[in-house]
């Protein structure tokens, strides 16, 4: 449960964490069992007195039972029983009633996956990577100095490794082949290693501006740290993020949150106005879940659902697609339906008439115009809305560029 989160640069103190009840909702597939083992069918009375939410009261005798009526039956089949606390019941760790310092640090950066910011320690990193290397060199000069004496004195130890191993006992603790071949083994595990971890720490993403500010922002505000202790956080160039952006593009989706989080403000701000003290604008409790809310009190924070962040983000993008296909048809399909290819006009002399064939020419130079604008809008589209590759921007551009040119066939030409 991901999504973005704006901090405001505000100096504030902690605030007292609020216990408040949070229950989660979804599609049941496991019920809940009788204490005593029965059945777990219910009646549909019982079922809508549940769900109403007051206590069940005792059974009245046969006689005195109220029929329910036919709609009461059909849509009491459909109701749902409320969960018990034991299911719907939450734990969650507040960032307010988490101890400032390193435990209210730790409790901020697992709070959001946008916060877990860390250091690469690329320059270490590459220091040990050099020192392992040079070590690794030396070796290697050194077994060549010894498989050139032994090519020029005994080059039966070059050709059979039961020799030299032989020649190696009988040597002792000589610094021989096998000694430098067992320590160059050692010393490659080790290159080997803190090679594909550094190249693994490399592929991390970097964090955003706006990411990397919003934990600033949180630095500055709480100093849950001593300022010596803060001077991880101020390398930005050497600063990763563990968060996998599994998204189509990051940059959309983190200017919608940006305007989702401006709106809110707004709203807030006329809700105010009305005299209103416990301000919750519509749009902030739609992209905020209860699970986020119930991390922190802090009115500077505020979590958003990434599930509902994206799932404005599709449609917003469904709406471009869909106006990139059809407006550039409607606006070649008005282009070529003029009145010039039916012949001259009624009010017209022939002379002054433009012919067929100057008017297609026209309409199919204004739709090759439009075909070259939407290509581009199409491009810069695929560019900002998605994390598409080179060879998938080439591929999706010519495609769209070729259902065009289709177009411009069928609405153009001396037939039409």
């Amino acid at each position: 449960m991901t999504g973005d989160t704006v901090l405001n640069d505000v100096e504030m103190g902690p605030q007292s964490p609020t216990d408040t009840e949070r229950t989660i909702g979804g599609d049941a597939i496991i019920e809940i069992g009788e204490e005593d083992g029965a059945s777990t069918i219910r009646s549909s009375s019982e079922s809508s007195s549940r769900s109403s939410g007051y206590a069940v009261p005792a059974q009245p005798p046969q006689n005195e039972k109220q029929r329910p009526t036919f709609l009461r039956r059909v849509t009491g089949s459909f109701k749902s029983e409320p969960e018990p606390v034991g299911v719907t019941e939450i734990k969650t760790r507040q960032l307010d009633n988490t101890p400032n310092g390193f435990p209210r640090l730790a409790a901020f950066q697992a709070s959001e996956s946008n916060f877990s910011l860390y250091r690469s320690f690329t320059y270490l990193h590459s220091r040990v990577l050099l020192d392992l290397q040079d070590e690794i060199t030396t070796l290697e000069k050194e077994l060549d100095d010894i498989d050139w004496d032994d090519f020029d004195e005994n080059p039966d130890r070059l050709r059979s490794r039961e020799i030299d191993v032989a020649k190696a006992q009988d040597e002792g603790d000589t610094r021989n082949r096998r000694v430098i071949l067992r320590e160059i083994k050692a010393k490659l595990m080790e290159y080997d290693k803190v090679l594909i971890k550094a190249r693994t720490l490399d592929s991390f993403q970097k964090p955003s501006d706006r990411n990397y500010r919003s934990v600033r922002r949180f630095h500055h505000n709480h100093k849950p740290l001593m300022d010596a202790e803060t001077e991880s956080i101020r390398s930005k160039e050497d600063t990763v993020s563990l968060r996998n952006s599994g998204r189509e593009g990051g940059s959309f989706d983190g200017g919608l949150e940006k305007t989702i989080f401006k709106i809110d403000e707004w709203l807030k701000r006329i809700i105010k106005n009305f005299g209103v003290t416990d301000v919750h604008s519509p749009l902030g409790q739609y992209f905020q879940s209860p699970e986020l809310r119930a991390k922190t009190t802090n009115k500077y924070i505020t979590l958003y659902s990434s599930t509902r962040i994206d799932k404005l983000a599709n449609i917003l993008i469904t709406l471009v697609i869909f106006a990139l296909l059809v407006v550039p048809v409607v606006a070649m399909y008005l282009l070529t339906s003029t009145n010039v290819h039916t012949g001259t006009g009624s009010g017209l002399s022939s002379s002054s008439a433009v012919s067929p064939l100057d008017s297609n020419t026209r309409d199919t130079l204004n739709a090759v115009g439009l075909l070259i604008v939407f290509t581009l809008l199409f491009s810069a589209a695929m560019s900002l809305l998605t994390k598409a590759a080179r060879h998938e921007l080439f591929a999706a551009s010519a495609a769209y560029c070729a259902i065009l040119v289709v177009f411009i066939g069928n609405f153009t030409g001396p037939g039409n």
